[in-house]
């Protein structure tokens, strides 16, 4: 009788697994980066606030079938109070998934100029701890990331190797910190109408390009930083006089 128990559990869970791998879902994440404001002359916590919400970026996962799509929802947005005006553009940057072939194909937006990446699936190693916690209705277990500078939360009830990064963990991403941006889960549907399609726009270029000119800009934008005495260490600085 135990053995015939055994065996049913088994096949319902393979059942449930193979259920979640094939269908739809769609995640609405947003994410901010951390950030220092620093004023001169002083300046109202609310206005503070209003800039810090407007930093916020929401972000759409839709998966299926072992193929994802990964993009930033597009945000023009001013809003103006206290006499200063505050405006976020918000780049068309896409993340490419194909979990059966281990590609990913990412579009960049790099100062308005376009840039076509494709890279193999890569993993970091991660460290799963005891602590668990709820994310919009699912139970999520914590993972670190071995060199400590990335925590993330995922749903072993949603067997999807996906989120905001990958992580190669058994489980769907709801959840990344990071020294320099918070990811967090808004929305979770399983009936929604995705296309994912893998983009095509853009120069082609290798990641390592890519990074090597990404490093460029920022070590040029941290000297530009450093001249103005920023030493955050990391994230965005925003400086505000009056």
């Amino acid at each position: 009788m135990k053995t015939k128990i055994l065996i049913a559990m088994f096949f319902c869970a393979n059942m449930f697994i193979n259920s979640a791998q094939s269908q739809t879902i769609q995640v609405i994440y947003e994410t901010q980066p951390k950030m220092q404001i620093q004023v001169g002359g002083g300046l109202e916590q609310s206005m503070i606030e209003q800039i810090k919400k407007s930093t916020i970026v929401q972000n759409m996962l839709c998966y299926n079938n072992g193929e994802s799509v990964y993009n930033v929802m597009k945000k023009e947005d001013e809003n103006q109070s206290g006499g200063i005006v505050i405006r976020m553009q918000t780049p068309e940057n896409i993340t490419y998934k194909n979990h059966n072939t281990h590609k990913e194909i990412s579009y960049q937006d790099f100062f308005g100029k376009g840039f076509l990446i494709e890279t193999e699936l890569k993993a970091d190693e991660w460290e799963i701890t005891d602590s668990t916690k709820n994310i919009q209705g699912y139970d999520c277990t914590k993972a670190v990331s071995k060199n400590g500078e990335t925590t993330v939360w995922y749903c072993p009830n949603l067997p999807i190797t996906d989120g905001p990064v990958y992580t190669g963990l058994p489980g769907l991403v709801l959840e990344v910190k990071s020294d320099k941006f918070t990811t967090i889960t808004k929305a979770i549907s399983d009936d929604a109408d995705c296309q994912i399609a893998a983009p095509k726009k853009g120069k082609k270029i290798s990641k390592d390009d890519f990074d090597k000119m990404l490093e460029k800009r920022m070590k040029a934008m941290e000297q530009e930083g450093n001249k103005m005495g920023d030493d955050s260490g990391g994230g965005i600085t925003i400086r505000i006089t009056k």
